[in-house]
Order: structure tokens, then C-alpha cells, then sequence
């Protein structure tokens, strides 16, 4: 269980998973940080994220002023509070204007809004507030579903995840008490493509993450 804890535990800083994200988010770092003015801090908009994240990738950077996007209330420590903000809302009808955030991040967020239709109105929200933006999101066609650790989980119809889901508790995915119900959980994660997610940010560059030469992640990257 330890072990485990090590590879896949977004909340143990130096687990494989954080370490991919460290190397993710360095590659990226650089061009974030051209983007800061020395005469105002840089606004950026994080959908879905948590100040962990931003910890754990090391970010620490005065001059800039990171907004949480929750449906929740995100608690920040005094200590970072200067930075750190964190906001209630929906990331299907963002309250804000272009202009208002010099960037706008999410991390693994675009898979668990419910629906393709829902996947298009993110992808919409995100253009309309920002030109600038980074999207990242676990890949379709890795072999290790990320959210429940189980090879393969991705590709299994919705009635067969379903009747796990009734069964077991599965990591990300809760146990339902009935089949209905056990749907909306499944339909609660639907991953992406590259080709999919390049049609939801044409306009963007995709990195592609890879790990044993399969593609692990995608991010979506206009700056």
C-alpha cells in the first residue's frame, strides 16, 4: 500500500505522479513567467485546481496572483494569501470577462464535466475569457486509467463500469447503490483523444506527454 502510495498519491510530493507533474509544468514554467509584468501581478485563472498543485510544482512567485475556480470554497493559509484567492463557480459559465485573468489553467479537469457537450462549452468558457491559456488532461489511450488505477478501465462500456461501480469502491469512483446511479458516476470521467481534444482548442498547440513511448497526457497550450 505504501508503495503504491508512492507511484500514484497526489498528495505525497515526491510520488511518480507528482514528479510527472513537476516535468510537466517545467517545461512550461518559462513561457508563464515572460508573461509577468514587473508593474502588475500576473491573474491567473485555475480551473478546478488547488493551491497543492501549485506547491507541489513549486510555483512561488510574488508577483503573481492565482484564482482557485471551485464549486467549493478552497482553504488558503494566511501565509499564502497573497497570492492564492479562491473563487465559487462553475466552470460552464465562468463569471468573467475577457481581460479579466492573464491566463487561464486547468489541470485534469475537462474529463469530469459530464459530457462531450459539456467538454464543448468548456473549451468555449475558457476561449471567451482568455487568449491565453493552458489545458491539460490525462490521455484516452494510455494503458492505466489514472483516476481508478485499473489497466484498461477507460475503455469498458458504460453498462460494464456500472456494475463495478455497484460492486466496488474503485479509487476516484465511488461504490453506488444502484445501477442508475452507478451511470453518473461512470459518465462523471470521460477522457479524451488527441483528436478530440484538438477539435475542443484548435487554435492551440498540444504537447503530448509520454511515458514508455504511449502518449500519457495532453496539454493545450496557447500563449
Amino acid at each position: 500500500m505504501n508503495f503504491i502510495k508512492r507511484l500514484f498519491s497526489y498528495d505525497t510530493p515526491g510520488s511518480f505522479v507528482n514528479n510527472l507533474r513537476k516535468k510537466r509544468f517545467s517545461l512550461l514554467r518559462h513561457r508563464i513567467e515572460q508573461l509577468i509584468d514587473k508593474k502588475k501581478p500576473l491573474r491567473i485563472l485555475d480551473i478546478g485546481g488547488d493551491i497543492g498543485y501549485w506547491k507541489n510544482v513549486g510555483w512561488n512567485n510574488s508577483n503573481s496572483r492565482i484564482y482557485l475556480l471551485n464549486l467549493y470554497e478552497n482553504s488558503i493559509p494566511e501565509k499564502d494569501s497573497e497570492i492564492f484567492h479562491t473563487i465559487i463557480g462553475n466552470a460552464l459559465n465562468i463569471n468573467a470577462q475577457k481581460g479579466d485573468y492573464d491566463l487561464v489553467f486547468s489541470n485534469s479537469v475537462i474529463e469530469h464535466v459530464g459530457s462531450y457537450d459539456n467538454q464543448v462549452v468548456f473549451a468555449q468558457e475558457i476561449n471567451r475569457i482568455s487568449d491565453r491559456f493552458i489545458i491539460q488532461t490525462p490521455s484516452y489511450w494510455f494503458p492505466l486509467e489514472p483516476h481508478c488505477r485499473i489497466p484498461f478501465f477507460q475503455f469498458l462500456p458504460h453498462s460494464v463500469r456500472a456494475r463495478l461501480i455497484m460492486r466496488f469502491n474503485i479509487n476516484y469512483f465511488p461504490k453506488a447503490a444502484t445501477y442508475q446511479k452507478a451511470l453518473v458516476v461512470s459518465r462523471s470521467t470521460l477522457m479524451l483523444s488527441k483528436k478530440q481534444f484538438k477539435a475542443l482548442f484548435p487554435d492551440a498547440e498540444i504537447h503530448v506527454e509520454r511515458l514508455l513511448g504511449i502518449p500519457k497526457s495532453y496539454t493545450a497550450v496557447k500563449l
